[in-house]
């Protein structure tokens, strides 16, 4: 996330009342600096494979780099992501199945509220993983001890809790598909930004498009460093 100065300090205040759904790992020292030194040499105005602006809420545009866009004023966020989450759950035993059947996961919009803070307000937007019922427990433990990566699932089970229907996501990764035993487990998901920027109307924001996320020199065993 990218916004001005300005509007950066009641964005933490959202981040910091909506752990699970912005865990931030490192901001901008400083507006307009670009750089991002606790991840590595990262620059926000390059490094991410592809970039979604907003202005006065509404997407018009997405850029390959921030090059041209790029203010004095502007202050980068970076946060956790669940696909690095699920390198945790594979080193944990936990059996990612839907991956050999295409699937990558999906996305939705809930009737949850996200906690407000200043401007920022919006509906929770949750990634849907199936996992085996039997794994769902082991699952959580894992996903608890990494709350830089969205932390615990905010559900499992029936959709319905959530006001979600399976076949109608946001977005998805290949055919949203649940195998005979196997449960949807859902993790606050970090597009849920992006439905709060709409809502709140800065002047300017820039976010990473759906999928593509940054990647960074950070180690899954350094978490705990930032």
């Amino acid at each position: 996330m990218v916004l001005p100065a300005g509007w950066a300090e009641d964005f933490t205040a959202w981040c910091a009342a909506n752990p699970r759904v912005a865990p931030v790992l490192a901001r901008s020292a400083e507006p307009g600096d670009p750089r991002l030194p606790a991840l590595g040499e990262i620059d926000a105005r390059t490094d991410v494979p592809r970039y979604r602006l907003f202005r006065d809420g509404v997407p018009s545009d997405e850029l390959d780099d921030l090059t041209a866009v790029w203010r004095d004023d502007l202050v980068a966020f970076a946060f956790g992501c669940s696909f690095s989450l699920e390198e945790a759950l594979r080193r944990a035993g936990v059996r990612l199945d839907y991956e050999r059947r295409g699937f990558g996961g999906a996305i939705y919009t809930t009737t949850r509220d996200s906690q407000p803070a200043g401007p920022f307000a919006g509906p929770l937007v949750v990634s849907m993983r199936p996992l085996q019922a039997d794994q769902v427990e082991l699952a959580i433990s894992v996903s608890e001890a990494h709350p830089q990566l969205h932390g615990a699932p905010v559900h499992h089970g029936d959709p319905a809790a959530l006001g979600i229907d399976l076949g109608r996501p946001l977005d998805s990764i290949g055919d949203v598909d649940v195998a005979p035993g196997e449960e949807p487990v859902f993790w606050a998901c970090g597009v849920t930004p992006q439905l709060v920027i709409e809502r709140a109307k800065p002047p300017l924001a820039i976010t990473h498009l759906s999928a593509h996320m940054l990647v960074t020199d950070v180690r899954l065993e350094d978490l705990n460093r930032l």
